[in-house]
């Protein structure tokens, strides 16, 4: 039976993360940003700590808290243990950062799929984006 979970992307702007499995097959599409992201707390300068990985995010419900999807070194400061990636591949529907920014954080392990034209628009931005918070 298939099932369709939204992680981001409902009642807001962005932050798309859609979840699709289907018996032992689990992909995502899109695992991006949301246009108000942390408006709650972070504003101008002051933003999630790159230094602690995802712990600022998961603290702030920033980012869901999905076993089997983020990288070990991503993890190290969360309380969500680590496990081996589950998750089949990611989708990434176009290069915009509501769908692509948080890929950054997902197990190096998952391999992820974007069309041509999305790729050769997305390398610039990823590389860019990924060497701000990557440390």
């Amino acid at each position: 039976m298939v099932s369709i979970t939204f992680y981001g992307g409902v009642g807001e702007i962005g932050g798309n993360k859609i979840q699709i499995t289907d018996g032992d097959t689990k992909v995502f599409f899109d695992f991006g940003q949301s246009f108000s992201m942390g408006a709650d707390y972070y504003t101008g300068w002051l933003f999630p700590r790159r230094i602690n990985g995802l712990g600022d995010y998961f603290e702030f419900n920033l980012l869901p808290q999905i076993p089997g999807i983020y990288s070990k070194e991503m993890l190290s400061d969360t309380n969500l243990p680590y496990v081996e990636p589950d998750c089949d591949g990611v989708f990434l529907s176009h290069p915009h950062f509501d769908h692509v920014s948080h890929i950054a954080f997902l197990d190096p392990e998952i391999p992820i799929y974007a069309g041509a034209r999305a790729c050769i628009k997305m390398y610039t931005y990823i590389i860019n984006y990924l060497s701000s918070i990557v440390y």
